[in-house]
C-alpha cells in the first residue's frame, strides 16, 4: 500500500513538473487585451489577430537582458516562426519601447506586432514572476503553454510546427 501511494505521488509530481501551465490560466482562452502600437497613435486589439494562426504573447521589459536575448533568438530564426503571430507588450515608458523596436529593427518583420501595454493587463492577467513571460496559443486561442522567463527556441519552434 505505501508503494502504491509513493508511487502515485511520484507520478503526480513528473506530470506536474511537466506542465508549464500556471493554475489561474488553466482552460482559458486568449485574453482580450489592448495595447497602443509605437506609431504612438493606433491601438491593436485581440480581435485584430489572425484565426489562422499560432499566437505568441510575448510580455517584456525593453530594459530586461533576457528579454533581449529571447528577441534576438526569435529574430534569428523568424524564417522558422514564420507561421507565429507575435505580440510583445511592455508597460515601460513609451520611449523605451521604442528605442527597443528601432534598435532591433522589429518594423522590418511581418510577424511581430510591438506595443504598449497601456493598462497594465498583462502582468495582472499572467502574474509572472520573471521576465520575459511567454504564453504560446493555439489556432483555436487555446493556451498550449506559459514560460515564466522565456522559453528555448527550439521548443518554441517545435510547438508552431506541432
Amino acid at each position: 500500500m505505501l508503494l502504491l501511494l509513493f508511487t502515485g505521488a511520484l507520478q503526480m509530481t513528473v506530470f506536474a513538473g511537466n506542465d508549464t501551465i500556471p493554475s489561474h490560466l488553466k482552460g482559458l482562452p486568449l485574453p482580450d487585451f489592448k495595447i497602443q502600437l509605437v506609431d504612438g497613435k493606433t491601438d491593436f486589439y485581440t480581435k485584430q489577430l489572425s484565426p489562422d494562426k499560432k499566437t505568441m504573447i510575448m510580455y517584456f521589459s525593453p530594459e530586461c537582458d533576457h528579454c533581449r536575448y529571447q528577441t534576438l533568438e526569435i529574430i534569428k530564426h523568424i524564417n522558422e516562426l514564420s507561421e507565429l503571430q507575435i505580440v510583445m507588450a511592455t508597460v515601460l515608458p513609451f520611449e523605451k519601447m521604442k528605442e527597443f523596436y528601432d534598435e532591433l529593427k522589429i518594423g522590418q518583420y511581418k510577424n511581430i506586432i510591438m506595443g504598449r501595454d497601456v493598462l497594465f493587463f498583462f502582468p495582472k492577467y499572467f502574474r509572472n514572476q520573471y521576465l520575459p513571460g511567454i504564453a504560446v496559443y493555439d489556432k483555436n486561442k487555446t493556451l498550449l503553454n506559459f514560460y515564466d522567463g522565456g522559453v528555448k527556441t527550439e521548443e518554441l519552434i517545435r510547438l508552431v510546427n506541432d
